[in-house]
This record gives C-alpha cells, structure tokens and sequence, in this order.
C-alpha cells in the first residue's frame, strides 16, 4: 500500500513540474511576444493623420440654449459647444501598442489627446440626450444619440438609453440597427451592449 501512494505521488510530481514548466515556457515566450511587439511599435514612423481618422458629429444639431428656458440650460451643452472645434479619435479597444503601429510612436501624445477629447464627449453628450429625454424631448434625444452611436461609441448608459426609447415606441429595427452596431464594438463593454439588447 505504502509502495502504492509513494508512486502515485511520484508521477503526480512529474506531472505538476511538467506542467510548470509549460507555463512558464509559455508566460516566457508571451512576454518575450509582448516586447517584441512594442519594439516594432516603437519603431514606427510617425504617419499623417487622415480625415477618416477623426470622429466626426453634427454639433450644428445640439440644441440652442434658448430653446431650455424656462429650463435650466445642461451644464454639458457649453462643454460640448467648446468641443466641436476640437479634433476627437475614437481608440476604444486599441492598445497604446496597436495604436503606435497603426499611427506611428510619435503621435501618441497628440492621439490621446483626441481620445481625450472624445471622451469628455461621450461622457457630456450622453448627459444632455438624457436630460432632453428627462423633459420629455424624446424625439431630440434620440437623435443625438443615433448620431453618437455613429462615432462607434461603446458606452452602455447610451445604448441602454436608446434602448429606452425604442422600446416606448416599438421600434424593433431600431433596435436590431443597434445590434448591428455593437457588433462591430471591440471593447470590453460589448458583451453587456449585446445583453442589454437581447
């Protein structure tokens, strides 16, 4: 018996450094993936942006601060005013490596910038279209939100949101268009886009 459990723990051991040492074979050659990988990056030359590159939205659509009285006007309406001289790149779901190897290591700077931007704009663009929704401007609201999705926005208050309002109206290929849309997503939040429209 003794001679038994002695063999049994004897291959159990073989089998677990085997299988350590896999791993870290394998945690060895995706770190040594990773830095190559950043270093072809790195090297890239810095490349012209193109128009295509840039998100694009109708900022002449947002509403007048006039049209709120006896409202108060949103607070996001001047920020998104103030945006829309501003140049915005949408890099949900592309990492910094990705991002060097597509526009060259020398724009990171200036692209997160943008992507800063874009998102100060997400983020105040959803608030307004909620607001609108609040005061019973539906129909504004959705507008605007449709436009956003457009920019390949992967925010989910949004989504759900126009989820919201197709669903008041009926509008069944309104929403199998957002499907369609966060289909196309490549960031964490698609999974929990996809669910909320199911």
């Amino acid at each position: 018996m003794n001679l038994l459990i002695f063999f049994f723990f004897t291959v159990f051991g073989i089998w677990l450094t085997i299988q350590l040492r896999k791993s870290r074979n394998l945690n060895e050659k995706a770190e040594s993936d990773f830095w190559e990988n950043e270093s072809m990056a790195n090297s890239v030359r810095k490349k012209q942006l193109e128009a295509s590159d840039f998100v694009t939205f109708p900022f002449d659509k947002l509403p007048t601060e006039e049209s709120f009285a006896p409202e108060p006007v949103p607070e996001s309406l001047p920020i998104l005013r103030s945006l829309s001289d501003q140049k915005m790149i949408n890099l949900n779901g592309i990492s910094n490596t990705e991002v060097k190897k597509r526009f060259g290591a020398a724009n990171i700077t200036i692209l997160t910038e943008y992507d800063g931007n874009y998102e100060l704009f997400v983020k105040n663009i959803y608030l307004l279209c909620q607001y609108l929704y609040d005061i019973g401007r539906k129909e504004e609201a959705l507008m605007l939100s449709e436009e956003t999705i457009l920019t390949g926005t992967d925010s989910l208050l949004h989504y759900k949101l126009i989820i919201q309002i197709y669903q008041e109206q009926g509008n069944t290929a309104g929403i199998s268009w957002l499907r369609e849309k966060a289909q196309s997503l490549h960031s964490i939040t698609k999974g929990a886009i996809l669910r909320a429209l199911s």
